[in-house]
């Protein structure tokens, strides 16, 4: 199977990211969503919208806390401590950091479509490049399992120790992490009924599955 994120939180974050304006800077307002997003940096995002840091910072919080759920739920894990829980938004920090995107053109709304952007993204490769090695991960843990290695943990232990594997194996290849060839989106821009300009939560989540894909894979706990 293919994994996918699925970003629940997003529908807030969608409330959130909106613009509006006669002379429209497009390509700046979908640079500064992503800068806040991924690279944490809210300047851009916080002139174009007039939200406080605060606001922003607790929305990206939350955004961040969507992606770590999303991760366990990849990999077929249900809920660990709140150390490994950190441990996941570090990681994810870290990747996104190393972020590779760009608005390419801009297209003006016309005939009842809407304005669009086209915004080029090289993928993270970190995942599709450590499948092997995660993939026999796994499969040696789930023999473990099956001879009940595990049965004296916890619920919240086991998950620990399960994603612990998965983690220290990407950690250790942050360094050498490869980018795969550039892909090109097309982010539509729908004003709503207020006139503000708004990404949709399924474009955001397109946009995160090409950044950080997924092998198509069978590696779940």
């Amino acid at each position: 199977m293919k994994f996918k994120y699925s970003l629940p939180c997003l529908l807030l974050l969608v409330a959130m990211l909106t613009g509006c304006g006669h002379n429209f800077d497009s390509s700046g307002y979908v640079t500064s969503i992503m800068d806040t997003l991924y690279k944490g940096n809210y300047t851009s995002y916080m002139d174009f919208t007039g939200v406080s840091r605060s606001d922003v910072s607790l929305y990206r919080d939350q955004w961040l806390t969507s992606s770590a759920e999303a991760f366990m739920t990849a990999f077929g894990a249900g809920t660990p401590s709140e150390e490994t829980t950190d441990r996941i938004i570090a990681l994810l920090n870290q990747l996104y950091a190393n972020a590779s995107y760009e608005v390419t053109a801009e297209t003006p709304a016309s005939d009842g479509s809407p304005q669009t952007v086209q915004l080029s993204i090289r993928p993270l490769n970190i995942l599709k490049d450590n499948y092997d090695a995660i993939q026999a991960y796994v499969h040696s843990f789930n023999e473990k399992n099956a001879d009940f290695s595990y049965a004296d943990l916890t619920e919240e232990a086991y998950y620990d120790t399960y994603l612990d594997g998965i983690l220290t194996i990407l950690e250790s290849h942050l360094a050498d992490m490869t980018f795969g060839e550039a892909t090109t989106l097309d982010i539509p821009l729908e004003k709503n009924s207020d006139g503000l300009y708004t990404i949709s939560e399924d474009t955001l989540t397109a946009i995160q599955n090409t950044l950080l894909p997924w092998p198509e894979t069978d590696t779940q706990q």
